[in-house]
């Protein structure tokens, strides 16, 4: 019996080992298959109802209920959640886009009878925006009632120009300097009063 105690035990070592090896393995691969089905999840909210405005979404309406309010009796705030996207129209206007018509309507007030909501879009070169893309320029303003909030009140457009050496532009943008100037009224915000262009050299 004595020699043979001894394979017992390594047969026994050898067993929980195995065991510890499998159950790691086991968290290890339930680990992995988890964060595939949270991105997945993440990404399916568009369309949906929510208490809050995760990272990566915005939202296009708002309701006011007890859904969101913890057993409460008073209502709050619930949020349509959108994936930003060019056409989207928007309670807030969203980084990485620019818009350019601006909606007043009940669809995004929380709290006054009305709230703008705003038309995202992808920024193009040569594209008249109510912003003008971080990093980039203009070189003509307009004015009309698409980026207005007050009716019937014209607000300023931009032309939006993607920076390249020798584009005459109403401002340098950072890292670019210009070699010439000329006076305009495209960059004007005061009809009549002439403005300043800029050749772009960067």
């Amino acid at each position: 019996m004595s020699a043979t105690h001894p394979l017992r035990r390594l047969g026994r070592l050898a067993a929980r080992v195995t065991f510890a090896l499998a159950a790691a393995a086991a968290l290890l691969f339930a680990d992995l298959a988890v964060v595939p089905a949270a991105q997945a999840g993440a990404a399916g909210l568009d369309g949906t109802w929510a208490c809050s405005v995760p990272s990566g979404y915005t939202y296009d309406q708002v309701q006011q209920n007890r859904t969101c309010s913890g057993g409460s009796s008073w209502n709050s705030t619930v949020f349509h959640l959108r994936t930003p996207a060019d056409g989207v129209m928007a309670c807030t206007p969203v980084d990485g886009f620019v818009y350019d018509y601006v909606q007043l309507g009940s669809a995004c007030a929380q709290i006054a009878p009305q709230a703008a909501s705003y038309r995202l879009r992808t920024a193009v070169d040569g594209m008249t925006a109510c912003t003008v893309k971080p990093g980039w320029t203009y070189d003509l303003i307009t004015y009309s009632s698409a980026c207005s909030q007050n009716p019937g009140v014209p607000a300023t457009s931009y032309r939006n120009r993607q920076p390249v050496n020798g584009l005459w532009a109403c401002w340098a943008p950072s890292g670019w300097s210009y070699t010439a100037t000329t006076s305009t009224f495209d960059c004007s915000y005061q009809s009549g009063v002439p403005s300043t262009k800029y050749r772009l050299a960067g």
